[in-house]
């Protein structure tokens, strides 16, 4: 990389983490580009610059977050194909209930904008996570066909976009969040099963429903700032 790329890159990672720093302070995404950039400590039309609107860069956070997600949510632990996909549904609960502050409000807005440009993109990209939560139930043929497992990828995809936003609203608490995230898998898991699976999966789904406490969240980690890259000349 180039010395202009590595401080271009450098002052793109300095203002994503000022505007997610923004999110924290201020609790929603209504903050100002000149405010931003401000907070940057950039001229005020640089974010227009890297991003070329405040919606490009509110799908850069985003695309941002799913990163993390999916190197957190997919590093699976689970050998049965079935229980890795709900490991990574629970995985990926787990990180919005870690950091509510910083997801809530990005999320938020994730849900409530049409933007025909960038949205198309991120909801590829977070498909193609519970694509790969499926690989290893792909890999022992639990499918009849592509189309079967097409439609599961869409299936979960929707199922836990749905209870994110119920959480986002508040209309869950955070055991709720994880305890409808395990109800909804495992009953679209359950067509998949078989009979040792199924036992398996039904004790996940009544347990789930015993849990009246916040989850403990195991090995996951707060997204949003990330560790700076090389040290850039002044913008």
């Amino acid at each position: 990389m180039s010395l202009r790329a590595r401080q271009v890159d450098a002052r793109r990672h300095r203002i994503l983490d000022a505007a997610a720093l923004l999110i924290r302070q201020t609790g929603g995404t209504d903050f100002s580009m000149r405010a931003l950039a401000e907070a940057a400590d950039t001229a005020p039309a640089t974010p227009y610059n890297l991003f070329t609107s405040k919606e490009g860069l509110l799908y850069a956070l985003l695309s941002r977050s799913l990163d993390d997600i999916t190197l957190q949510g997919l590093a699976l632990r689970a050998r049965d194909p079935l229980d890795r996909a709900l490991e990574a549904a629970l995985k990926a609960a787990d990180i919005f209930l870690l950091d509510p502050t910083y997801m809530r409000p990005l999320y938020q807005f994730l849900l409530g904008v049409v933007d025909p440009i960038h949205r198309p993109r991120f909801i590829e990209r977070s498909l193609a996570y519970w694509r790969t939560a499926l690989a290893s139930a792909e890999a022992a043929n639990l499918f009849n066909g592509g189309l079967l497992r097409s439609t599961l990828e869409y299936a979960l995809m929707a199922q836990f976009m749905g209870v994110l936003d119920f959480w986002i609203h508040d209309d869950v608490d955070a055991a709720g969040f994880r305890r409808r995230v395990t109800s909804g898998t495992v009953l679209l898991l359950l067509p998949l099963a078989n009979e040792t699976q199924r036992a398996r999966l039904l004790r996940r789904l009544r347990s789930a429903h015993k849990i009246t406490r916040q989850p403990g969240l195991g090995a996951v980690v707060p997204i949003g700032i990330h560790p700076p890259p090389a040290q850039e000349s002044q913008a």
